[in-house]
This record gives C-alpha cells, structure tokens and sequence, in this order.
C-alpha cells in the first residue's frame, strides 16, 4: 500500500531541500517520507489584486448615524388640557344657559378626548423609536387631562339634564 501523502513524484529541483542551507522542513524521513510543500510554488489563488476588485472605491470615512429619540408629544397634551378646562370652566360657570352647557359638552367631551387619543396614537409611534425619553409628567398628565374632561362632561351633563327634565 502506498502512501497517500508522499508527493515524492511531484518535486522539482527547486522544492527540494538544497544541502547549503538549513530547511524549515523537517528532515526527510522523520514523519515517513520525504515530502516537500506542494503548493509553495503555487501562487496565491486567493490573494487580493487590484484587478479583482473593479468596483472597489477607496475607503470613505463612515458616515455618522444618528439614533433617533422618541419623547411625548406634550403639544397635543396641553392642547387637550386647555379644552378640558374651557369647557369645564363654560359648564360651571354658564352652564346655566342651555346652549352654552352643549357647548362645554362638547368641549369636555368628543375634542378633549379626540386630542388625547390622538396623544396616545402619537405617543406610541414615539415609543416605538430605538430610544425614548419617557416623561413622567407627561404620564401624570394624561391621567390630569382625562380627569377633567371627565368632570367638565359630567358639570354640563348635568346641566343639560335639568333643562331636558324642565320641558
């Protein structure tokens, strides 16, 4: 049986190891056969060229990203909170007039709420950012808004009810 790594065939007179100079080989014989590198006079298959990179641009200084942060749309908040009040102080104040008790409705109620809804919707597209800067006065002040809202509907719903309970 032969041996499936002698390449003892394939040396020419420069892979074999000249006598003048020692050899980073080892010697012959040592691991079985004398052998010499089979690909050192190969050239390199896979070095990188020039000519193997045509669309290759020099390098460019990477370009800076940003991260994008997210924080609440505080605008829409005070937005509704100014409504929540109008049409609570209108309920309270000249709720006594039918029309003006409709009036603190629907302020209190479909706008008030229009905007915060629209507050949460802007809100969550913000959270849904890499980074978000959560605001706790913003959270508290959902909670303020929603509250008086609610009371601004319920003093011009009351209101209402007195007129409807006259006719």
């Amino acid at each position: 049986m032969t041996n499936p790594f002698d390449f003892s065939d394939y040396e020419t007179s420069r892979d074999r190891p000249s006598t003048d100079a020692p050899s980073s080989w080892p010697a012959a014989g040592q691991f079985g056969s004398t052998s010499a590198d089979p690909f050192r006079s190969q050239p390199a298959a896979f070095a990188p060229t020039a000519a193997a990179e045509p669309f290759a641009a020099a390098p460019s200084p990477r370009p800076r990203v940003t991260i994008a942060q997210g924080e609440p749309p505080v605008i829409l908040l005070v937005l509704a909170g100014l409504v929540a009040v109008a049409g609570l102080v209108v309920a309270i104040a000249l709720g006594s007039l039918t029309a003006l008790a409709v009036v603190a409705w629907v302020l209190a109620g479909p706008v008030a709420f229009a905007l915060l809804a629209r507050f949460t919707v802007l809100d969550t597209v913000q959270r849904a950012m890499p980074v978000y800067s959560r605001s706790k006065g913003a959270e508290r002040g959902y909670w303020v808004v929603a509250v008086l809202a609610l009371a601004g509907i319920v003093a011009s719903a009351w209101h209402i009810a007195e007129w409807a309970g006259r006719l």
